[in-house]
Order: structure tokens, then sequence, then C-alpha cells
């Protein structure tokens, strides 16, 4: 079987109605606790990247084409201006590309926030959410995973990606990103969707040390599961290229993945690689996610010891245009970042 396609019901999308298409009261957030959780309760890295002015380590940052001037930030009633700027970093030979947004002019360390993307998607997807986080004032780095996606702007092949290289993909920008002079390196969070939520936590455990916590978006916990659900349906081919549908479609991307992806994450046992984190965990899932059924996050909630979890009324699989794709903005599903963000402030600390 040279393709695997454990997302093929995300084509039952273009058939039905998704549930997500809510109506506004139904857009209600469930922010109690669940069950058992509780509010108190070596890679051989080459990082490097360049900087207009000055090298930090082997890492350099290069200014954007704002020529250093900044981004007024569009969800403001004030003019914040910030920069955005390209960082890379090196893992075994690839180049990892990302951008960089921060109020670059303020002489203080910032709490920084790492966002991992979802599958089939880029850095483009959580650029918004970096975009918020450094009106807040916190420095916010976002970034393609090698091989995540045919539009990746970092090396690497898709069918060479798989949950454990994006976890060292992850690994590196920490530690890169760390080694920044503008970052409070006791205040580095992750932010993860989907897989990106997956590869955030299985990292969180390797690295509680360095991190002081995180928030999981609808993270896909099931993965092994899906993979031993579809794996025996064989070889059906390359269904072509369908577009950017996100991470809720991806049919060239979402729908075909390698024989190494499959095989290394097929007979993993997640559950037992979560949980230990001891750091402050918050999860936000959406009760009408069809892909990663929010069971998933109402059992890892209960493993972390402070951990909370945030259901999303009516939310499905994304909780934005830009991590629905093409689909979202086809067939009219809600934003709820206006619901969903309010928490990640609080939680970072940083309303």
């Amino acid at each position: 079987m040279n393709r695997f396609l454990f997302y093929f019901v995300l084509a039952w999308g273009m058939l039905m109605p998704f549930a997500a298409c809510s109506t506004d009261d139904e857009q209600d957030m469930d922010s109690s606790l669940v069950d058992g959780s509780t509010d108190n309760d070596s890679t051989d890295n080459d990082s490097t990247a360049v900087s207009d002015t000055t090298a930090v380590g082997d890492s350099t940052l290069v200014n954007d084409s704002t020529g250093g001037g900044g981004i007024t930030a569009a969800d403001s009633t004030d003019t914040v201006r910030f920069d955005s700027t390209e960082f890379c970093c090196k893992r075994d030979g690839k180049r990892i590309y990302g951008m960089m947004y921060s109020d670059r002019t303020s002489s203080r360390i910032h709490p920084t926030v790492i966002l991992a993307h979802s599958s089939s998607l880029t850095h483009e997807a959580m650029s918004g959410y970096a975009l918020r986080l450094a009106q807040k004032g916190m420095v916010a780095y976002c970034f393609d995973f090698c091989g995540g996606s045919k539009n990746s702007q970092s090396d690497g092949a898709t069918d060479s990606m798989t949950v454990f290289t994006e976890v060292e993909d992850l690994r590196c920008v920490v530690k890169s990103v760390r080694e920044l002079g503008f970052v409070d390196k006791n205040q580095v969070y992750l932010l993860g969707s989907s897989q990106g939520g997956l590869v955030s936590a299985l990292l969180a455990e390797e690295m509680q040390e360095e991190l002081a916590g995180m928030v999981l978006f609808y993270p896909a916990f099931n993965i092994p599961e899906m993979v031993k659900q579809f794996s025996g349906w064989g070889n059906m081919g390359n269904w072509g290229d369908f577009g950017d549908w996100g991470d809720m479609g991806g049919f060239s991307d979402m729908l075909s993945m390698s024989e190494l992806y499959i095989s290394s994450i097929k007979d993993y046992d997640v559950w037992s690689h979560i949980g230990q984190f001891p750091k402050p965990v918050c999860i936000i899932h959406g009760t009408s996610d069809f892909i990663v059924n929010i069971s998933n996050s109402e059992k890892a909630v209960k493993l972390y010891p402070d951990a909370t979890l945030h259901k999303v009324q009516g939310a499905n699989h994304g909780f934005n245009a830009a991590n629905y794709g093409s689909m979202g903005s086809t067939m009219g599903l809600k934003d709820y970042d206006d619901m969903v963000m309010p928490i990640v402030y609080e939680f970072l600390g940083c309303e």
C-alpha cells in the first residue's frame, strides 16, 4: 500500500452538512472543568537564521518586507505596532522556516509562544493567532514542519514526514527560540492544533524543564486509532490535487499518508506517552468535532496533574477559516476565535 486514506471519512464533508454550521444561539462556551481535570489540580540541531543587525549565536533574524516598520494589529482598537521577521533553524541539515512576531522596540525579555500547525497546513494557518499574541505583548513564532505540506517552506519531502519527525522539528525550534536574547526562557509555551497538538504534547513530556505550559486546540490523540481503522482499505491511489482543503479535507495531502507515516504511528500508544507534563495545560475542543471526537480531550485532561478542558459548543475541527482551509470558507463554517482567544489570553496571563 503506497498511499493511505486514513482521513477518507472527511470526504463525507462534501455530502453532508457539518455540525459546525451551528446557529448563533449554539455558539456558547462551556468553560467548566471536565470531571477529573483541575485548574490547580539527542538531535543534532544546527540552528541558523540571520539578523539585519545582530546574529544570535548561529541564528539570525531577517526583517521581512515591512522593512522593520512593523505591522498594525487588525483586531485592536488601538494602533499596536510590532515586527514580523523570518526566523529559521536547521535540524539534520534541513531548514525549518518560520515567522516571528514581536515588539522589537522593547528592551525587556518577553513570554513566548511557539505555534505548531495541523497536518497538511503551514505556519500561515497559525499566523492570525501569532498576530493576536504579539498584540498582547508576547513573542509568537509559527513555523512549517518539514514535509508537513506540499506548500511548506521548510525542507523535506511529505513522504518523509511522520509525527515523530515533527516532534524533532519542534524540539529544534524550542531550543533555537529559547536562545534568542528577547525571549524569556522561563516562559516559553507551546500552542498546537490537531496533529500539531499531539506533537506538542509528546514533546512536552521530554522538555518539562524548558517549557512553562501548553495550549492544545482539538489535539489529535486518536491518530493511531484512525490509522488502524483505515489501513485495511488498501491502495486507493492518489486522488489528485483537490486544492488546499486544510485540516478538514486536504484530499491530496491529508488523504494520502506514506507507508513510513503509517508504520511509525499505527501501533503507538499515545496515552502511555502523555500526561506526565507537570506544568499547566489548557485544552480547547469543539463539541461537534467529527475528526477528533471531544472524548479524546476528556480522556487526556484526566491524565495531566494541572489541566483544564474548555468545550466550544458547536465547533468542529478548527476554529477559523485558516484552519478549516478552503472548505471552511466555501461552506461558511463559523469562526470561533473571539470565543477561543480570551481563554488563551487568560491562560497565558496576557489579558
